[in-house]
């Protein structure tokens, strides 16, 4: 349990997670010489798969709403959230996961049993009793500001994807997206207004290429793009009717997404989800001109 008076957690839920030792994230395995070791306030099996949402410390009621739904999409498909901590969009993004009963993982700019932000004692507890408390500093480390820069770097390299939902530019929050474009970590945004400064950050991303999520579907398909399966069995559903006549129209001729949306009578973004996972299948082939393919006559039903 957390104390408040004291400010740390009980030693019972500490962890230190060496490189190659168990729990250890798939995803550093592959840096050389970064994070060395991670410590752990918490269920160290959290570390897993996942996704950042992050966004302004400032943030207006939008980018709290946005973080909040978002953040609950993500916790009832079952997917971790990850984020920073700090008050605004993150702490929004903590709360709501907490809130959907899905697991949740604060990442620090100092060791993982201090509390910062001063505000965070209550919700860090909750954090680290469903989810986790995650630093790659030492026990007791205080805050400092390049800590946060470093912490955003490790933030980007947990997950498989970094959804922003409001920033200003410039803002810290770009030094995380900054690392994910280095790491290979795909960038989500949400569009907000052209009157409101905190939103220019995310609209300046999906001007840039980062995926739109402006609503449920458009996060279905930020999942898919990057890799993350879909435990959401209803829109799953959805999809296995239209699939059969998507394999068809494919199996005749190369096409676009918007091109198989047309022809199944589908929104382009379920086209693109199904698309995508006929490619994880081996069943299809992107081609010249963004068009796809059918490379198989076998069964969709037999690779299911």
């Amino acid at each position: 349990m957390y104390d408040d008076a004291r400010g740390d957690f009980s030693s019972k839920k500490r962890h230190e997670l060496a490189k190659g030792s168990a729990h250890y994230p798939v995803s550093l395995e592959r840096h050389s010489g970064e994070w060395e070791k991670l410590y752990v306030v918490g269920d160290a099996s959290c570390l897993g798969r996942g996704i950042a949402i992050i966004g302004a410390r400032k943030a207006t009621p939008y980018g709290l709403k946005a973080a909040t739904l978002v953040a609950t999409w993500a916790s009832e498909m079952g997917f971790t959230t990850f984020s920073g901590c700090a008050r605004g969009c993150d702490q929004a993004a903590h709360r709501a996961s907490l809130a959907a009963g899905g697991k949740t993982v604060a990442v620090l700019g100092c060791g993982a049993d201090v509390v910062y932000p001063s505000n965070a004692g209550k919700l860090m507890r909750e954090i680290a009793e469903s989810g986790a408390v995650v630093s790659e500093y030492g026990w007791g480390t205080p805050p400092m500001k390049y800590r946060f820069v470093e912490r955003n770097r490790l933030l980007a390299a947990l997950v498989d994807l970094v959804v922003v939902v409001e920033a200003r530019i410039p803002s810290g929050t770009f030094s995380t997206i900054n690392a994910a474009a280095e790491l290979g970590t795909p960038v989500a945004a949400v569009p907000g207004s052209i009157f409101c400064h905190t939103c220019a950050g995310p609209n300046r991303l999906i001007a840039e290429g980062a995926t739109i999520i402006a609503n449920r579907d458009d996060f279905l398909v930020a999942c898919s793009l990057a890799d993350l399966p879909n435990p959401d069995n209803r829109k799953s559903q959805e999809r296995i009717g239209a699939e059969g006549k998507l394999v068809e129209a494919l199996r005749a001729e190369a096409l676009t997404p918007e091109e198989v949306a047309h022809v199944c009578g589908i929104p382009v973004q379920r086209a693109v989800i199904a698309i995508h996972e006929l490619e994880n299948r081996g069943v299809a082939a992107r081609f010249a001109g963004g068009r796809f393919a059918i490379l198989t006559t076998d069964s969709i039903e037999g690779r299911r």
